[in-house]
């Protein structure tokens, strides 16, 4: 099978996995919000914004480095995932202990501290997960991390729904995402087996090897998580819990949303990295596809979330986080979880793009250059923050999250072109646009007179029209990925 066809094998397999997922994590949202309330969930939003740096210092980097090291056909496969999984074990149990302990000298947090506790322990367990996760990216086999990803997640969604029915509390609810992710590393283990033979393995040489190649990408993303997260910390704060809770649906929306990009590049990363190492020409083509196909995906999705906003959270969140807000009106419009996902949907779009030039530059081994930037991007992002939010709440944190990702955007791109010569052909930007305008204007004008589901798919198939008539889409591409032929 050739690896445009393997590409698109592991794709297809994980958008169907992430439909899945998908499906049981909103299922999850709309009973945790229904039966936790807008303040309730806002303390389960905190719990797991907060925990979500320390999960950063945990990984420190060494999943991408793991990807990385196995790309290179020469890699001893057992010698890294050994010392890696038994590494990250070690290095995890301490950053979520010393979570904990922080989280101690925080008054705001008095109610949610054995919440924090609880939901560390489980997202240990997600960490190493993400050990065989790269093995089978490495293998062009995330069909097994797709079924093990779904069993964790019935199973978190069955004990959720049990003790949502037996009117437990949050924080036995937070025991059932343990139990998930404990079965969902286990499972990985076992489909894993037959690609690598883990045994604990503590070679101080290579760990000190691995750590300081990965000290960079831990700095990078622990700086990327702090301006893509610290909104939701600052609000908990500086606000209430209630405005947490409105804030929680809508960037929950936006995280599932983010899934494909990373998904599709989850994929095409070793194979970029192996490009990299053997020097391949090929390397320019498979980033102008990705660029291509990301791009043509970021335009429709921005537009039906943006029309769909208030079905949507209609249906993820309730009725009460439809009208729920703690500030007044902006130009006229409710402030509820609707505009907030409205205006978080266009950094989005942004990060749909950013996301290709962070993963090349990292197959490039240049992460350090990404450091200083990103630095810039949290200065900005938590002083934007500590303006707007007194005044605007959530809304305010929703408009920085944009202007920070578009900085994101043209950092990136920057890095990525000095890094490399990259060439880019830009042409696909205005048919897009094209494409974009057509389907916008078909959801304005229809809003009035047709149910919001048939006018979704009446303007998707007139954007994917478009694109055909220009050429954009074609048979070449499709046939691409059943045809033998390379990336």
């Amino acid at each position: 099978m050739s690896l445009t066809r393997k590409v698109a094998f592991n794709t297809i397999v994980q958008i169907i996995g992430k439909v899945v997922t998908t499906l049981i994590s909103l299922v999850l949202v709309a009973a945790l919000t229904r039966y936790l309330g807008v303040s309730g969930y806002g303390e389960f939003t905190t719990i797991f914004a907060y925990l979500a740096f320390f999960g950063v210092l945990a990984d420190f980097g060494f999943f991408w480095i793991l990807v990385r090291e196995i790309a290179n056909p020469e890699a001893d496969m057992d010698k890294a995932v050994s010392n890696i999984l038994t590494l990250r074990t070690v290095v995890g149990v301490a950053v979520f202990a010393l979570g904990y302990l922080i989280s101690l000298f925080i008054p705001q947090y008095s109610a949610i501290r054995t919440g924090i506790g609880i939901a560390g322990f489980s997202m240990l367990f997600l960490a190493l997960n993400s050990t065989y996760i790269g093995v089978f990216q490495n293998k062009l086999r995330m069909d097994k991390a797709a079924i093990t990803d779904v069993t964790g997640r019935i199973i978190i969604l069955g004990i959720t729904l049990y003790l949502i029915n037996q009117n437990y509390g949050l924080n036995m609810i937070l025991w059932a995402y343990s139990v998930g992710n404990i079965i969902n590393l286990l499972f990985s283990a076992w489909l894993g087996r037959v690609y690598v033979n883990f045994r604990p393995a503590f070679d101080w040489t290579y760990w000190k090897k691995v750590t300081i190649q990965a000290l960079p990408m831990a700095i990078v993303l622990v700086l990327n998580l702090i301006y893509f997260r610290v909104d939701t910390l600052m609000l908990s704060l500086l606000k209430s819990s209630t405005d947490v809770g409105i804030y929680g649906p809508p960037y929950k929306v936006l995280e599932m949303i983010l899934l494909l990009p990373a998904m599709f590049m989850g994929n095409v990363f070793p194979i970029i990295a192996r490009y990299v190492h053997t020097k391949d020409d090929r390397l320019h083509l498979a980033i102008q596809k990705s660029f291509d196909f990301l791009l043509m995906l970021a335009m429709p999705i921005a537009l039906l979330v943006i029309f769909a906003a208030n079905p949507i959270i209609r249906i993820v969140a309730g009725h009460d986080f439809v009208v729920a807000q703690t500030v007044p009106n902006v130009f006229g419009l409710a402030a509820t979880s609707v505009l907030a996902l409205q205006i978080l949907i266009i950094a989005v779009a942004f990060s749909f793009i950013s996301i290709i030039f962070n993963y090349l530059v990292i197959a490039l081994g240049k992460q350090a250059k990404l450091i200083w930037p990103n630095i810039l991007f949290v200065i900005f992002n938590i002083g934007m923050n500590l303006i707007l939010i007194p005044r605007f709440s959530y809304i305010g944190a929703a408009v920085v999250t944009v202007m920070t990702e578009f900085l994101v955007l043209v950092f990136t791109w920057w890095i990525a072109k000095k890094s490399m010569e990259l060439k880019l052909n830009w042409k696909i930007v205005w048919q897009v646009g094209l494409a974009g305008l057509v389907m916008a204007l078909t959801l304005f004008l229809l809003s009035p007179w047709i149910n919001w589901i048939i006018i979704c798919v009446i303007a998707s198939a007139l954007y994917l029209a478009i694109l055909w008539v220009l050429k954009v889409i074609n048979k070449e591409m499709i046939n691409s990925i059943f045809r033998k032929g390379q990336i």
